[in-house]
């Protein structure tokens, strides 16, 4: 689908993210031994400097000085997280697919820090085959890690494969890791002795939430099954009421159900003429019968259809103008859109079209 974009961990994820500290990680290794005070020194210097970009620098330089060091180990460990902060994902990444292939003995709770900023690296970097692999790796060291759980159930359906086989396998597996997060999240609780008020805490939590109901709308959007892709983005727009993506996905979803519910009214009429026409030459009574019950059913059914086509434009017109009026990167797509539902509403018009949009834009809740 169009208005594809880049999954951000919530803050909350990044806490649980962060816990893999780099000292304890240290701690649960077996400790090395510096063949020199000079070795010793230019760990320690690098290993004690807080700023990232300068321990990068630090930790760099002892690789080149000590490359067959028993800090090495450690001192990758450093690069990556360093490199992590300082934002350069090409970094991370070269370090640590090195990590990986020269320390196959880690530890899990090291290759999960090293994998979790791989994935996020990765995924800076676009690179969606690689950000898959390296989450379905932290999800086999830890089948409930939620970074993990949450950016593929994020990416799978943004970028599928052409094979229908092939695209209804990845919309299940993404289904299947969406359905995972939201168990997790919703066995999460507030940590003894953290900073959050509860206010927080819930806040917190419902961005999760809304990141895996919005995977998930995607998936059925992409199933084309719009009532629950309307059901789903419902529910993520209700808790973040700041995502143009989510209301335009969530107006695209009752703009196909509005276009079928128009298809299918035109079809009814067009039976419906049909069996009317017959009915003038029908003579026998029993036939006769029938035929009228089943223009009764045809004309009860177009009653409903009648309803559905306005009810459904109206709520995608609306979601539409939400969209446009917070922007982003699906504004464009959102305004070709509502302009071409609202036309349909007001004789081919655009009058009154900025009204709607501010008026749209005036329901939004503002963040907090």
């Amino acid at each position: 689908m169009k208005g594809s974009q880049k999954f951000i961990l919530p803050a909350l994820c990044l806490i649980f993210l962060a816990g893999a500290c780099l000292s304890l990680i240290a701690q649960e290794q077996k400790q090395p031994q510096a063949k020199t005070q000079v070795e010793y020194d230019a760990y320690m210097a690098a290993y004690k400097e807080q700023a990232p970009a300068a321990k990068a620098e630090l930790a760099s330089k002892f690789l080149t000085d000590f490359p067959d060091s028993e800090f090495k180990i450690y001192i990758y460990q450093m690069l990556i997280d360093s490199y992590s902060r300082v934002g350069n994902p090409a970094k991370v990444t070269e370090y640590g697919e090195k990590f990986l292939a020269e320390f196959p003995q880690a530890d899990n709770t090291t290759k999960k820090f090293i994998l979790q900023r791989l994935m996020g690296a990765y995924q800076q970097q676009n690179n969606f085959d690689k950000t898959v692999e390296t989450g379905e790796k932290l999800l086999a060291i830890d089948p409930k890690d939620l970074p993990s759980l949450l950016t593929l159930a994020s990416i799978l359906p943004e970028r599928l494969p052409a094979d229908d086989a092939k695209k209804a396998e990845q919309l299940d597996k993404a289904q299947g890791f969406a359905e995972r997060a939201l168990t997790e999240i919703n066995a999460l609780q507030k940590p003894a002795g953290s900073t959050m008020t509860d206010e927080q805490w819930t806040n917190e939590k419902n961005k999760l939430l809304s990141s895996v109901y919005s995977s998930t709308g995607l998936i059925f959007l992409n199933k084309k099954d719009y009532n629950k892709s309307i059901e789903q983005y419902s529910l993520a727009t209700n808790l973040n009421q700041t995502n143009p993506i989510d209301f335009y996905r969530l107006g695209i979803s009752y703009t196909f159900l509005a276009r079928n519910a128009a298809k299918e009214l035109n079809e009814l009429v067009t039976n419906i003429n049909a069996l009317q026409v017959e009915l003038q030459s029908v003579t026998d009574p029993a036939v006769k019968e029938e035929k009228e019950k089943k223009l009764t059913e045809l004309k009860a059914k177009q009653a409903g259809d009648e309803k559905k086509f306005p009810e459904n434009r109206d709520k995608g017109i609306t979601a539409l103008a939400k969209s446009v009026f917070l922007k982003g990167v699906t504004e464009q797509q959102a305004r070709s859109q509502l302009e071409a539902l609202y036309k349909s509403k007001n004789n081919n018009s655009l009058d009154g079209l900025d009204a709607v949009i501010q008026k749209a834009g005036a329901e939004l809740k503002k963040p907090a």
